[in-house]
């Protein structure tokens, strides 16, 4: 059995335990560096946080405020993902310990639909507790995990009105009631704005459509962004006139309106760079859109800016680089716009082959070949086969293959693959381009290739 250098049984170390949950109260403990990141105490032993957390709960009767107290100390260092697994069963164990009518299959707790919803009045205090701690805990994965962390939430949200409780109700009208009002409602002549950060939504409704009042909306966005606000949210926009970016697949959506119209005024340009910078999250999403639709939250404000001039071309590399290419094609839809408003450049030839290496396959689109078939593109493609990884991989991607023992050149070389399909598309087609071109434009074809 391999020796472990940190502690993970709770049996004979309860003395030990004791000072760990000291030490997390004192702010005095720290994390191991090496994985899988024990808790360190300043005279040296490790536990790992999940047997602390267990021990915890085994030794202190509920209390929403201990508990939330505790956790959120555990949060502060270690981040909700450190404890998010064993904090979620252990209160499972709790509401099924507490509560006859609810049941637990595998992960998910639920109370079987019999049409009927238990009356908050038959609720003692403790109940009350354990399930307003349940909507803690749901929140929780709203604010501080991934966006499909949501789905969890609502199955705890569901339990909770169902045995009688109406917190989900105040929740959904009030949010947590955390942040600050200013950040969250405002409202005067020019527009309304309400944002709820339980269920990460941001309500704005412009009465008037100015430069001004797109000022304010979007001051207001970035304020609450700034706070304790879930990274994957929604905008729901009204306006008497909804804007849209001119391409084509794009989903319409708060957001979408939003941004559009904002970018028509030069003087909003450095709040929605803001805006990128708060909403540039691999693994966040608008939660208002889905499937080949997921959008990473700047999504929108990158192209709006996008198409504006050259000056934001860095800005869309950075885009590129960031987005989850798993899980994300949208950004596609981009591309055919963007060649056309800019054509092929020393510039702009470096947004292009990151657009492409954004996502796992870059649709080809005949328009394409036309944009690259001219001496000047052709010999913009060449010098970036040939300096493929030096343009191309950032220092991430090059720790990455190092790490991997994959060879850079190798990955280049795949990655080129790539970036010729979605320019010219398959190769089985290359023969009756090359028939088309010049015989200098042939020459440097051939050599792509």
């Amino acid at each position: 059995m391999r020796n472990l250098n940190y502690l993970v049984k709770i049996e004979e170390n309860e003395l030990l335990l004791e000072r760990f949950i000291e030490a997390i109260n004192g702010g005095t403990v720290k994390i191991d560096e090496q994985y899988p990141n024990p808790y360190l105490l300043d005279s040296g032993e490790k536990f790992l946080l999940d047997s602390i957390v267990k021990y915890f709960f085994q030794t202190r009767s509920f209390s929403k405020e201990l508990y939330v107290s505790f956790i959120e100390k555990l949060r502060k260092l270690s981040g909700f993902k450190s404890y998010e697994y064993t904090l979620g069963n252990l209160t499972k164990d709790l509401i099924c310990a507490k509560f006859d009518r609810v049941q637990r299959n595998n992960s998910r707790i639920f109370v079987p639909k019999t049409g009927e919803i238990a009356s908050k009045n038959t609720l003692t205090e403790e109940e009350n507790e354990l399930l307003s701690f349940l909507c803690y805990l749901a929140v929780s994965h709203i604010k501080y995990g991934p966006s499909y962390a949501s789905v969890t939430a609502n199955q705890y949200f569901d339990v909770v009105t169902q045995l009688g409780s109406d917190e989900v109700e105040q929740l959904k009208k009030n949010g947590t009631g955390k942040l600050p009002k200013e950040l969250t409602n405002y409202k005067d002549s020019d527009l309304a704005f309400k944002a709820n950060d339980v269920f990460a939504a941001i309500h704005i409704k412009l009465i008037n459509e100015t430069e001004e009042s797109y000022k304010k909306a979007l001051t207001l966005v970035n304020n609450l962004l700034k706070s304790d606000f879930p990274k994957s949210f929604e905008i729901a926009f009204s306006a008497k006139t909804k804007e849209l970016l001119p391409v084509k697949g794009f989903p319409k959506c708060g957001q979408h309106y939003l941004l559009a119209g904002a970018v028509k005024y030069v003087k909003l340009h450095s709040l929605i760079l803001e805006y990128i910078d708060l909403t540039k999250h691999k693994y966040e999403w608008y939660t208002n859109l889905e499937d080949e639709n997921c959008a990473m939250p700047s999504t929108f404000a990158v192209f709006a800016l996008g198409l504006q001039n050259e000056n934001y071309f860095d800005t869309l590399v950075d885009y590129y680089q960031t987005v989850d290419e798993e899980h994300q094609s949208i950004q596609s839809k981009f591309t055919p716009v963007f060649l056309e408003k800019f054509g092929v450049t020393k510039k702009s030839i470096k947004v292009y082959i990151n657009a492409v290496l954004s996502l796992q396959e870059h649709p080809h689109y005949k328009a394409f070949i036309a944009y690259f078939s001219t001496e000047n593109s052709l010999k913009l493609l060449l010098d970036s086969r040939e300096n493929f990884a030096a343009y191309y991989f950032t220092d991430e991607n090059l720790k990455e293959y190092s790490d991997s023992e994959t060879d850079a050149q190798e990955m280049a070389a795949y990655c080129w693959e790539s970036v010729m399909y979605t320019t010219f598309g398959q190769s089985k087609d290359f023969g009756k381009i090359a028939r088309q071109l010049t015989e200098e434009q042939k020459k440097l074809f051939e050599k792509l290739l």
